[in-house]
C-alpha cells in the first residue's frame, strides 16, 4: 500500500479536484483506492454522497486519525489524502505517513507562497525519513506570464515538478458540481490529461 497526500494549505489550489479525478483514473485501471478527506469543510466527503465515487471515502478529523491510515487502510493499493485548506498538525501528520506528497499549485503568487509551508514541513521531516515530493500545476493557462514565474520559483525549491499539468477547463468545475469526475463526461482531452498524470504519479514509485 502506498500513501499519496495532496497538500497545500491555500484553499482553491485544486487539491480536491485533482484527488477526485486522479483517484478515479487509478480505480478505473484496476487499483483499489481509499481517499481520506482531512478538510474540515468535507468537500470531498459531501461530493461522494452522490454515490458515484469509484473509490472508498473516509474522513480524518484529527492528527491521530491520519496516523492510523497506514494500519487501518493497509488492504488498499493506494490511499490518497486530500489535505486540509489550512496549515495544521494534520498537514504534518499527512507528510509523516506519506510515500509521496504532491503539492498542487496554480499560477498565482498566493498559491505558491502557501505551498512554501508544505516544503518547510517536508524539509523538517527529512531528518527522520525523506518523503518524495512533486509540485503539480493546476488551472494551467498556456502563455500566462505567471506560469513561467511559477516554474522558476518551483525550480528554486529543489522539489521536482510533474511534467503533466491540469489545464484550466470548465469541465473540471462542472463535473464536480454534478457529483462526477471528468470520466463521466465526453471531454476526451480532460480524461486523457488525467490518465497521463495518474501514470506519471505511479511511475514515481518505480
Amino acid at each position: 500500500m502506498k500513501v499519496i497526500s495532496f497538500l497545500n494549505p491555500k484553499g482553491g489550489s485544486g487539491k480536491t479536484t485533482a484527488v477526485i479525478n486522479i483517484s478515479t483514473s487509478l480505480a478505473r485501471s484496476g487499483k483499489s483506492i481509499a481517499v481520506v478527506d482531512t478538510d474540515p469543510q468535507m468537500s470531498l466527503t459531501n461530493w461522494s454522497k452522490a454515490g458515484k465515487a469509484a473509490f472508498d471515502v473516509f474522513t480524518a478529523a484529527s492528527e491521530k486519525d491520519v496516523y492510523e491510515i497506514r494500519k487501518g487502510l493497509s488492504d488498499y493499493d493506494f490511499v490518497i489524502v486530500d489535505g486540509a485548506g489550512s496549515l495544521s498538525v494534520i498537514t504534518s501528520a499527512a507528510v509523516m505517513v506519506s510515500d509521496l506528497v504532491i503539492i498542487p499549485v496554480t499560477p498565482s503568487p498566493l498559491d505558491f507562497s502557501a505551498a512554501g509551508s508544505v516544503v518547510t514541513v517536508l524539509e523538517a521531516q527529512a531528518y527522520n525519513r525523506k518523503v518524495e515530493s512533486r509540485f503539480l500545476i493546476t488551472r494551467k493557462i498556456d502563455q500566462a506570464l505567471m506560469l513561467n514565474v511559477l516554474k522558476e520559483s518551483i525550480k528554486d525549491t529543489g522539489v521536482k515538478l510533474l511534467r503533466t499539468a491540469i489545464t484550466q477547463r470548465q469541465v473540471y468545475v462542472k463535473s464536480i458540481l454534478d457529483g462526477n469526475s471528468v470520466f463521466e463526461t465526453s471531454d476526451s482531452s480532460a480524461k486523457g490529461e488525467i490518465e497521463v498524470l495518474a501514470k506519471e504519479i505511479i511511475s514515481s514509485f518505480e
